[in-house]
């Protein structure tokens, strides 16, 4: 069995002297010459992963999103000339997000197109017969928090056309760090694949708020509320820097689900995404989830299977998470396959642990002025969920900003300020969390930035947002919904004696400006203690 390693796209400068880059973009450029009509074109596998061809926007305001409006599709796509429904029904609109099934549907994804691509560069153009899909770390180091120039010039070597080149492309770089709109890789420091995994409080193995893989859920494509931290950030947070917007306000390719698998940076930008995912169970040597309903996929509950087109007959390939467990000896069309990453180090561009995630459970507990046991931590089998406070009604940002004051329930919040003067090791302080919930809107490459009581919670990125919101989805336009940990703000009110408030300000800004005909809403900001 052959064992295949993917390799940095920066290698050589990230030119085409990138032998990887340059057989990449001559194997795209022999899937752009095919119609969509055929299930290894170009344009039928980015279908795969969302499309506004069939199910076409409305909205005059997103209009330009719509496939037969984006001049990056070129004529030879056909796209007036549709596939057969029982192709498109199969295969089309399956991307896996907000949901545990993310990493592995997304591996199998990236693996379909690396063995169409492979079967092209070796049999059609007689190329080396060990290439493999490059990935592009953005977190690596500042030199290569640009997008490499073999996507950014014109012309390939030959003088043809690039097909790595896309005007509709308008980020050009990732800002990088633990601040405001930066994607990081903090999620590596996660311990816990999802939530079922484990009865840990937040904070305990789940850096940023909803676990490293994300929630339990059937069959997801687009919608939902579930994030794990790995596809928050850096995932969602690349896809809206390197999208970007227009000086007309429009989102480019890669900020919006259903038009990024257009854009050839978008398998780099997954293939170190699945590079992190192996450094997680390889170097960091965390677990996968072990749960059937897990390992089955979204079949297990009756959803649809997972599914690639290995050919221009559309023959389906079927799939599950057990089959992407790991990287060597995948099972891929009936056979293993292997493959591995020149790097596997946990973390990129910070390699101690950020100050503010060594917090631990035990050092939170003895900041709150507890005494340290002779005995270990006595946790609770269960710990509950209950809404605080809440905004009173929806919230609507206009320009780049709003300000809002979510009032508390005096009896609830009674509760978190005594579960903190009550703190001990056999009697866990609570958590809490404030939560946007039915955010609204079509700025997909924007990103929110959260202050409460003018201090920095979060940044996160709107990917997704405008499918969420369109009422004609599965999940009926309701919208995403965000979570914020912000037990350290509170564990500091409380040590300053400031809480029994009746009342938390919360702040939110955009990146960029909303256009004058654009808004975001969010119907309610809620704030949640989790507790024992």
């Amino acid at each position: 069995m052959a064992k295949f390693t993917r390799k940095n796209a920066w290698n050589n400068n990230g030119t085409f002297e990138n032998p990887d880059l340059l057989w990449y973009a001559k194997g795209v450029q022999v899937m752009q010459s095919l119609p969509i009509s055929d299930p290894t074109s170009w344009w039928f596998y980015a279908a795969i992963h969302g499309q506004y061809l069939k199910n076409e926007i409305t909205d005059p305001r997103y209009l330009y999103l719509n496939w037969k409006n984006i001049a990056y599709i070129s004529g030879a796509a056909q796209i007036n000339k549709l596939p057969p429904t029982k192709l498109t029904d199969l295969f089309w609109d399956q991307c896996q997000h907000a949901t545990w099934f993310f990493l592995p549907w997304h591996r199998g994804y990236l693996v379909a197109l690396e063995n169409i691509l492979r079967d092209i560069i070796v049999n059609k153009l007689k190329g080396p017969a060990d290439w493999t899909l490059p990935y592009w770390n953005y977190l690596k180091q500042a030199s290569q928090y640009n997008i490499p120039p073999a996507f950014t010039t014109w012309r390939l070597p030959d003088n043809t056309v690039n097909p790595l080149f896309v005007a509709e492309r308008y980020g050009q770089k990732v800002d990088v760090g633990n601040g405001e709109n930066e994607a990081n890789d903090l999620c590596q420091w996660d311990t816990i694949f999802n939530e079922g995994a484990s009865v840990a409080p937040l904070s305990a193995g789940n850096v940023t708020g909803y676990f490293y893989g994300g929630g339990e859920t059937g069959f997801q494509h687009q919608d939902g509320s579930e994030t794990g931290d790995l596809e928050e950030s850096p995932h969602n947070a690349v896809h809206g820097a390197v999208g970007g917007l227009s000086n007309k306000q429009q989102n480019g390719l890669m900020g919006v689900p259903n038009t990024a698998a257009l854009d050839p940076i978008f398998y780099l930008h997954h293939a170190n995404i699945d590079r992190m995912w192996t450094a997680w169970n390889q170097t960091g040597k965390n677990k996968n989830p072990t749960d059937p309903n897990w390992l089955a996929g979204p079949s297990a509950n009756g959803n649809s299977r997972f599914a690639m087109s290995l050919d221009a007959k559309g023959t389906p390939w079927y799939y599950t998470c057990e089959d992407m467990l790991s990287t060597i000896g995948l099972k891929y069309n009936g056979a293993l396959y292997s493959y591995t990453y020149d790097d596997l180090s946990l973390v990129s561009y910070n390699s101690t642990r950020p100050a503010q995630l060594a917090v631990s459970l035990m050092e939170r507990i003895i900041n709150l002025g507890v005494k340290m046991p002779e005995i270990g931590i006595q946790m609770s089998n269960k710990r509950n969920s209950e809404l605080v406070g809440a905004s009173r009604g929806s919230i609507t940002l206009k320009g780049s900003e709003a300000n809002t004051s979510v009032k508390l329930n005096t009896t609830s919040w009674k509760s978190v300020s005594n579960s903190l003067i009550e703190a001990s090791f056999s009697n866990l302080p609570d958590e809490v969390y404030l939560e946007l919930e039915g955010v609204k809107g079509g700025s997909d490459a924007n990103f929110l930035s959260v202050y409460v009581n003018e201090k920095f919670v979060k940044s996160v990125s709107l990917f997704g947002l405008l499918g969420a919101s369109m009422k004609n989805t599965a999940h009926g336009g309701n919208g995403l919904n965000f979570k914020f940990n912000i037990t350290n703000i509170v564990d500091d009110m409380h040590l300053k004696g400031k809480i029994n408030v009746d009342s938390l300000n919360v702040q939110i800004k955009t990146k960029h400006a909303l256009a004058d005909d654009d808004g975001i809403t969010i119907d309610r900001i809620g704030v949640y203690r989790v507790g024992q």
